[in-house]
């Protein structure tokens, strides 16, 4: 490669660190900002895998308002595409859906147990203390069974 293209290709390079550094600032600051702020809820939220290793993210501190997918954007990588009715969640922390294995979402209703997430994760907006648990799950048949 020429010396102007290792030029060109540094000075893009430099614009994407720059970039990326900045939304990650911005992203620290909005924590920051509700840690700070009334508007601030904690929620408890997991991730069960295939295997069935649970990983938790107690008292995760969002935004009052915030949907499940918000707060699952906080807690995990997630890739997922959204639709008319809602956001579909392909994969969460590089564990994508493969059939029959989905990611479906449940919450904690005390004596009644888990259920199954009525609507998709960016039409529910959580509440303070609520607990909430992705499950990467055989779906060959519906209901699925509880975590």
């Amino acid at each position: 490669m020429s010396e102007k293209g290792w030029k060109v290709l540094s000075v893009l390079f430099l614009i994407w660190a720059i970039a990326a550094t900045a939304l990650w600032i911005n992203e620290i600051n909005q924590q920051i900002k509700i840690v700070k702020s009334k508007q601030g809820i904690t929620v408890n939220i997991g991730f069960k895998c295939k295997n069935g290793t649970i990983f938790w993210h107690n008292d995760t501190k969002v935004i009052k308002g915030n949907t499940l997918l918000d707060v699952t954007k906080i807690a995990a990588n997630v890739n997922y595409t959204t639709y008319p009715s809602g956001s579909f969640v392909n994969s969460i922390n590089g564990i994508e859906n493969k059939k029959p294995y989905y990611w479906m979402w449940w919450y904690w209703a005390g004596r009644s147990g888990w259920i199954l997430g009525p609507v998709a994760a960016d039409k529910y907006v959580v509440s303070k203390g609520e607990t909430l648990l992705w499950y990467y799950e055989n779906t060959n048949s519906y209901p699925p069974s509880k975590p």
